[in-house]
């Protein structure tokens, strides 16, 4: 049975000028000296809560503000593609002042990079030696096939030297630790392949167990360079001065092994080509390996470092007006299994940068050896360009790698080997307007929209021509955006 609801009525009503609220909130007219010190203690406590949370929610609406009007550019492309070189290349331009506070925190990552390209000469070296012995100890040698490369042939110096760089195998490992995230080996399948020097040589340098360095991130190489500018106490913040210190005292040997010419036919013969690799520096040993070492421009930008997920970097860049815009650029992983994770940002995006490699044409992925690198390429461009979310997104093809490309037509690689439908003069000027035609071609036939086809040649490790392109790149979406926004 509910229970009777009893009104007196000769309660008396509270003045009209008496707020019933602070009646209820009153402190009792019984408290003590002690539980009133104790009631405000607690009130101010909540007064300043509540100011906290009033500050954030204000903070999260001017956040919120600025990235809803925030150009936001994805930067795609296939792994080593070219991607973090070219946001490095926005770094360098458009946010100069962050560029130089990091600046020697690049140190440790170009000795790692230089580090590992020794290590790999080291262990070709050994396992060259070691066919040698085999060879010697044959109960039934075969002079014919000992001798067929007598240039090939390592002395009692090489013995040596290897020796003295054997302490950069452990100086490695000490980097990675330093920089404070683990290494990951690249996949490759077992497939058969055509003779491929760049397939081969991804293959040997798994086989001699230098694998690449990535740092799992999603701040990217930031979170790394943090790590370095804060190195913890202890053992740690030593590592970066003994790596230094070794490298100093080895680099002699390095320049030595590295000019010798039995060390370069034996790179050749094994289909190496470290010098066309990403975070190749051993040209530079002299200046890297000096004990007062400061990175350049230039050799930050050729700084490897892989790094998986999805990294954001803001800048804020002029507009014509004298105002100032924020710029988000996305970087995305670009192997295949990574590739599902580009779509959910072609939804707020105002334009998408992405990077062609054209010296991949002799190439093929690292995750499937029976795809050609560049093939892939038209594939995922074809993709981009018909995508219906893209319609209005403004589409910016860098054909990157210019340098490298026109390096091996120089060297005699014909295009038509790896790709049968050219037909063409094997020239660097014929290649790169076709490959361009091909990319528009694709482009016109698959686009959903009327926006034009904006593309640049490119290699994003030249920081100079870079530099102009960017400028370019700048005008073209910040007009865009004005357009869009109804003010042009």
């Amino acid at each position: 049975m509910a229970a009777n609801l009893i009104i007196d009525l000769n309660t008396p009503l509270p003045p009209n000028d008496v707020d019933p609220l602070d009646l209820a909130l009153a402190p009792p007219d019984d408290e003590t000296p002690d539980q009133r010190t104790a009631r405000e203690k607690l009130e101010r406590e909540a007064i300043q809560r509540s100011r906290c949370i009033d500050a954030e929610l204000r903070a999260a609406k001017a956040t919120m503000k600025r990235y809803k009007s925030a150009i936001k550019i994805l930067v795609l492309g296939q792994s080593l593609s070219g991607k973090s070189t070219t946001i490095k290349n926005f770094q360098l331009t458009y946010a100069q002042k962050t560029w130089a506070e990091e600046r020697a925190s690049w140190r440790a990552v170009i000795l790692l990079n230089l580090v590992r390209s020794v290590n790999i000469i080291v262990e070709v070296l050994k396992e060259a030696r070691a066919s040698e012995r085999d060879t010697a100890d044959d109960s039934q040698p075969q002079p014919e096939a000992h001798n067929k490369h007598p240039s090939t042939t390592t002395t009692e110096q090489h013995r040596s030297v290897l020796l003295r760089l054997a302490p950069l195998k452990e100086i490695e490992k000490d980097l990675k630790v330093f920089l404070g995230a683990g290494s990951s080996e690249p996949e490759t399948n077992s497939h058969s392949i055509e003779d491929d020097a760049q397939t081969k040589f991804r293959l040997e340098l798994n086989k001699v167990g230098s694998q690449e360095f990535s740092v799992h991130s999603s701040s990217g190489w930031k979170s790394v360079l943090d790590q370095i500018r804060n190195p913890q106490l202890g053992k740690e913040s030593q590592l970066h001065r003994v790596a230094c210190q070794v490298v100093s005292s080895c680099k002699d040997d390095i320049r030595w092994l590295w000019n010798d010419s039995v060390t370069q036919e034996i790179l050749h013969n094994r289909n190496l080509r470290l010098e066309d690799s990403p975070g190749f520096f051993l040209e530079d040993i002299g200046r890297i390996a000096a004990l007062d070492y400061q990175p350049s421009d230039a050799d930050i930008v050729r700084a490897r470092l892989r790094t998986t997920g999805v990294q954001e970097h803001r800048f804020k860049l002029d507009r014509s007006n004298g105002t100032t815009v924020d710029w988000i650029m996305y970087d995305v992983a670009g192997t295949r299994s990574s590739r599902a994770a580009w779509i959910p940002y072609f939804h707020e995006i105002t334009a998408l940068i992405f990077l062609a490699p054209l010296s991949s044409f002799n190439e093929r992925l690292a995750e499937d050896d029976r795809v050609n690198c560049l093939e892939d390429t038209f594939v995922l461009w074809r993709l981009l360009s018909a995508n219906k979310i893209l319609a209005n997104v403004q589409l910016i093809l860098f054909l990157n790698k210019t340098d490298l490309l026109r390096k091996k037509l120089e060297q005699g690689i014909r295009v038509k080997k790896y790709i049968p439908e050219f037909d063409k003069a094997n020239d660097y000027d014929t290649v790169a307007t076709w490959f361009r035609r091909v990319f528009k071609r694709i482009y016109v036939d698959n686009t959903q929209s009327k926006r034009p086809f904006i593309s640049h040649f490119t290699s994003v490790v030249d920081t100079q021509a870079t530099a102009q392109t960017l400028q370019a790149v700048q005008a073209t979406i910040l007009r865009n955006d004005m357009t869009e926004a109804g003010l042009m």
